[in-house]
């Protein structure tokens, strides 16, 4: 009697192995980084550029699937994006140049600010500059 439970002891906690031990490989996703360097001249040094990653066709507004920040020094500011998963995402950009923008995933531009979207298909890592002549001025 004793073995039968010594037995089914084991049978269970093999069980419960196997069951984390496959939980454990869902949560082994590969993931990539974005990066890239942001260039507009006659942006002053400590101006904040907002980078998000929202579902492909998804608006402005739409809530972003990853976010990142990079500040301007010498006219340039170099941003990066870890940890995104493998898929299509458009890339919305802006440059809050009156500062106000907050620094949350849900900043947006207002008038005045440069801004910028494309589409992305991360498969692996990436760079993405954003160069002078891909900024247009905002006006809502």
């Amino acid at each position: 009697m004793r073995e039968k439970h010594y037995l089914r002891m084991i049978m269970l906690f093999m069980v419960l192995v196997l069951l984390i031990l496959a939980a454990c490989e869902d949560e082994n996703t590969e993931t990539y980084t974005l990066s890239g360097t942001i260039t507009k001249s006659g942006v002053n040094d400590g101006i904040i550029a907002y980078m998000k990653l929202v579902s492909p066709g998804a608006g402005m507004t739409a809530a972003a699937l990853y976010f990142t920040e990079a500040t301007f020094s010498g006219g340039a500011a170099t941003y990066s994006v870890s940890d995104i998963e493998e898929g299509e995402y458009t890339l919305f950009s802006f440059i809050d140049v009156n500062g106000n923008a907050g620094g949350e995933t849900s900043a947006m531009p207002d008038a005045g600010d440069y801004v910028t979207s494309t589409d992305v298909n991360i498969e692996d890592d990436k760079t993405l500059d954003a160069p002078e002549n891909f900024w247009q001025v905002y006006q809502p």
